[in-house]
């Protein structure tokens, strides 16, 4: 190595760095997240949330304001507030372990605040009022300036609590602060909406929220009490089938709750997992953000596939969905389930818990799908809810065919027939129907296409293998194959190559237009009518190669049965 080395030390853009961290964000609504987040960890009881417009600017600047009763802000904390990956709350012990029990610890949270015209803050904590306000962050990050707050210090006797109010929050773009939208946002994706009381987890019981968002009817702000919602359970069949005896599982309801389960591999970590099946109609009854049937869609509704199902979280906070974890086919739209690791690593924007290491979610995910499989599945509230489901689906499976049979009969009533020789044919509506009549037109008429068929598969390939050398025996007769199509199309999904014929019910091509095989190999559609060629008894079809001497002839049945046969399809009579 040379002497002469020179030193250099990685640097950082921060005006980049702080715009990057800032569009990490892409739900607008995780500001309401972090905030409330923020609270909890500086210990409140009372969290006030509220939208509103300002239209004093001159235009419609949606506003946020967060306010709580904690501890509230020193200068510390206040520049950690503004800056990034500054945190007061990364504590860890002598091992590593986070004690802080904080939810916020990478510095980052706060930093979608910038994404605004001004941010305001206010905070009292020990009788020392603290006040800043940093203008056009959003503007000067773009900018490539790095934002600034200036902040004053003055003696208060009010309480401890903080206040945050940002203007011109994401471009003024009101889209999901709707008062109801809102409160679905809070309990399902932020601390305040904790499955953690399904585990007896009691610390946050005296936790109140007030909430008005934009279009609350009254003009007071909700209250929230601390929890994410759950049905009562319901899982007594009997009583179930006497007030629905169709669809009992509707209103079905069981639960089940497991805290500090070890993780396979892992003995040193622990998850907690709530695992609910609800029926859809016991969802509707206490969430009314999913979206009715038939019904205008209301801003933030959603159906059920697009939010039940299992959720892994930390700090008893939803991330993401993980229903392929447990779930087969559509059965997790049914689960409201949750599973809460602290050892999963989360994104800058608590988005994903793809940080977290492959092995460990390997082994998270091994211990959910045990639990699953070893205790819930065999207790008697999932097996009878299991066996309902069968029944029930039996029971529809019978309603389906006594549907599909009126179904059938309504459309047979309206089907075009017509006699030949005494036997009914029926114009057909599918390929199936177009083999069906070939056959029986060459059991009554065996020289009618001028082929004999030899063998028939309509599983795979060609449907029929046929020969012309009526007096040759099989082994020195020319084999060909005829393909059945319902209609033909300019794509066909053969090879022209050995293709004797096609016999289809209609088509809708015209002369000269094009038809290309799977090989890609063009034949050039030639139509030749009686009218042009007295020798002709019916219109000719053919598929003409140019570089080939072998054409692949076409029956068009519709016209080829009426030209040939005189069979004139019409409305079936009722004695038909």
């Amino acid at each position: 190595m040379p002497d002469d080395q020179t030193r250099i030390e990685p640097t950082v853009d921060p005006a980049a760095e702080f715009l990057e961290i800032c569009n990490d964000f892409t739900e607008p609504r995780e500001i309401v997240r972090e905030a409330i987040s923020n609270a909890f960890d500086a210990k409140a009881t009372v969290i006030r949330v509220t939208a509103h417009i300002d239209k004093s600017t001159g235009t419609d600047e949606l506003v946020l304001v967060f306010q709580d009763n904690g501890h509230g802000l020193d200068k510390a904390a206040l520049t950690a507030f503004f800056g990034l990956g500054i945190s007061t709350r990364r504590i860890h012990d002598e091992r590593g372990y986070k004690s802080s029990g904080a939810i916020g610890e990478k510095g980052h949270g706060t930093k979608i605040y910038f994404n605004s015209r001004r941010i305001q803050v206010s905070s009292i904590r020990d009788r020392r009022c603290i006040t800043a306000t940093m203008d056009e962050p959003k503007k000067m990050l773009r900018q490539g300036k790095l934002p600034y707050a200036l902040y004053g210090v003055s003696d208060s006797d009010a309480e401890n609590g903080t206040t945050v109010t940002v203007y011109g929050y994401n471009d003024n773009a009101q889209k999901g602060f709707s008062h109801e939208a809102l409160k679905d946002y809070v309990f399902w994706f932020t601390k305040f909406g904790s499955f953690e009381k399904q585990l007896d987890i009691t610390q946050h019981d005296n936790v109140v929220l007030h909430l008005r968002g934009l279009g609350h009817a009254s003009p007071d702000p909700e209250r929230l009490s601390f929890g994410h919602p759950f049905p009562t359970e319901n899982n007594n069949l009997t009583d179930l089938k006497k007030s629905d005896k169709v669809s009992p599982l509707d209103f079905y309801v069981a639960r089940w709750c497991f805290r500090d389960v070890q993780v396979d591999g892992k003995p040193g970590s622990t998850i907690d997992i709530v695992f609910g099946i609800e029926g859809d109609q016991a969802k509707r009854q206490y969430n009314l953000m999913i979206h009715q049937p038939w019904k205008t869609w209301r801003e933030g509704e959603y159906n059920v596939e697009g939010r039940y199902g299992l959720w892994v979280a930390k700090d008893y906070i939803p991330i993401a969905r993980k229903n392929e974890w447990i779930a087969e086919r559509s059965e997790w739209t049914k689960y409201h389930a949750f599973v809460n690791s602290q050892d999963f690593r989360l994104t800058a924007n608590r988005g994903s818990i793809e940080n977290t290491p492959a092995a460990d979610l390997e082994c998270i995910q091994r211990t959910v799908a045990r639990v699953f499989k070893d205790q819930i599945v065999p207790t008697i509230h999932y097996q009878k809810y299991r066996e309902e489901l069968e029944r029930q689906q039996l029971y529809k499976n019978a309603e389906a065919e006594e549907k599909d049979f009126e179904r059938r009969k309504k459309a047979a009533l309206g089907q075009h027939v017509a006699k030949h020789m005494g036997v009914l044919f029926v114009a057909p509506r599918q390929e199936g129907g177009v083999f069906s009549i070939v056959m029986q037109l060459i059991a009554l008429e065996p020289d009618l296409f001028g082929f004999k068929v030899v063998d028939y598969d309509t599983r795979f390939g060609y449907d029929l293998l046929v020969t012309k050398d009526y007096a040759l025996d099989l082994n020195r007769a020319a084999l060909r194959f005829v393909e059945m199509k319902y209609e033909l199309r300019r794509e066909f999904s053969h090879s022209f190559n050995k293709l004797a014929a096609v016999i289809c019910w209609d088509t809708r091509l015209a002369n000269d237009d094009k038809v290309v095989d799977l090989r890609g190999e063009v034949r050039t559609v030639r139509i030749t009518s009686p009218k042009t060629d007295a020798a002709l008894m019916h219109t000719k079809y053919m598929l003409v190669s140019d570089t080939s001497d072998h054409n692949v002839e076409v029956f068009v049945l519709k016209e080829f049965l009426r030209e040939k046969l005189g069979l004139d399809f019409r409305a079936r009579a009722k004695d038909e």
